[in-house]
């Protein structure tokens, strides 16, 4: 943890307490209230004296003198850090206890300076709802959703464009288009305790993670067996420019191995472990391979498939099965152009959201991942 900040900003003053609170509340602060709750003479501060201790570590009000007042903007920054509310007790001449640590509940600090009181000061860290951002329109997503509301967090639900058009709009709803403008837009405080699963299952995974990545500097959850998760990475690694230090953040399967296999145990599996990293504050822990269902995603095992033309329409599939298969419900039914992917042969919608021009030809790609094997070998996949 840094050194508190000072800021020349602390105000020894609060005129009005709940109402300074309800401002900080509306502005998406973080902020600790500190209340002495027991003295013993000499101090300075009275049992009820209060002060606000900012992330950045400015104070506003009164808990005592000098060395007091350092002791509880420390303590309160790490109070703030763990989430978790602590007893402070300052002692002449005690040993400390606990003192440095995130998610203790009661510590002991020496108190240094030359008067011989003492005082017990509870601190208790009002942090804004956790953001949880939510990517996928997916049995497994929802169930996200819904149990993280539970918990408290609020939710953003991340959906393709023409998905959140349908899906009917509302302040949670966040078209993918829009995801790096809102996330700029947070309060740095929400923003630095901003969580993310990206649970799309094949759809727009890799446009999601690439805009999570760039956005926020925290791991970024992702919903695929290991396999997949490599092959994502593997691709972001060639279309997006991406290092090892950024596709290190992604956290992916992810999930604590709990055997799950339904939407909601599934969905059980990846807060679980959220709460288990928040909780530690530290490492990672062993995850569970999620599994997929077969036609979510093409096979990346070698092969070489009939080539077939850039964008010709094929004959249309059956919406209503693609739909059974990937769980999102009955779609209607819709005669649309169509190409043929030409790496793993899928049926390609068009116009396509993936696609690679060459030798003069534009080529549909069912997703990114075929997108870029077919940079990485063009020859492969066109019809000499």
């Amino acid at each position: 943890m840094t050194e508190p900040h000072v800021s020349a900003r602390d105000s020894e003053s609060i005129p009005d307490v709940p109402q300074r609170l309800a401002e900080l509340a509306r502005e998406g602060a973080a902020v600790a209230v500190a209340t002495v709750i027991s003295r013993r003479a000499p101090v300075s501060a009275q049992v009820g004296d209060k002060a606000l201790i900012h992330a950045d570590g400015r104070m506003e009000g009164f808990v005592g003198g000098a060395c007091s007042r350092e002791i509880v903007r420390r303590q309160a920054l790490l109070s703030l850090q763990g989430g978790q509310a602590r007893l402070v007790v300052i002692v002449p001449g005690a040993a400390p206890q606990d003192a440095e640590h995130a998610f203790a509940e009661r510590v002991t600090v020496p108190m240094n300076c030359a008067s011989e009181g003492a005082s017990e000061v509870f601190i208790e860290p009002l942090l804004p709802p956790r953001l949880l951002v939510v990517v996928g329109h997916t049995p497994v997503a929802q169930a996200i959703a819904t149990h993280a509301r539970v918990m408290g967090d609020r939710v953003w639900r991340v959906l393709d464009d023409d998905e959140a058009g349908a899906h009917g709009e509302g302040p949670d709803v966040v078209p993918l288009s829009e995801l790096a403008d809102r996330l700029a837009g947070l309060p740095a405080a929400q923003r630095a305790r901003a969580r993310s699963v990206v649970a799309s299952q094949g759809h727009y995974d890799e446009s999601a993670l690439e805009v999570l990545l760039r956005a926020q500097p925290n791991p970024v959850g992702l919903l695929a067996s290991r396999k997949r998760a490599e092959n994502v990475r593997e691709t972001l690694r060639m279309l997006s420019s991406f290092g090892d230090a950024e596709l290190g953040r992604i956290r992916g399967p992810v999930g604590l191995d709990l055997g799950a296999r339904t939407p909601h145990e599934v969905a059980v599996s990846v807060l679980a472990e959220m709460v288990q990293l928040d909780r530690a504050g530290k490492g990672r822990v062993p995850v569970a391979a999620v599994p997929e269902p077969s036609a979510e995603t093409p096979s990346t095992e070698p092969s070489t498939p009939a080539p077939s033309s850039p964008t010709s329409p094929t004959p249309a599939a059956s919406s209503s099965l693609l739909s059974a298969v990937m769980g999102l419900g009955e779609l209607p039914v819709t005669q649309a152009a169509t190409a043929t992917d030409p790496v793993c042969g899928m049926t390609v919608t068009l116009p396509a959201k993936h696609t690679a021009e060459h030798g003069g030809q534009e080529y549909a790609f069912c997703c990114p991942h075929c997108k870029a094997r077919f940079l990485k070998e063009p020859a492969r996949y066109v019809a000499g």
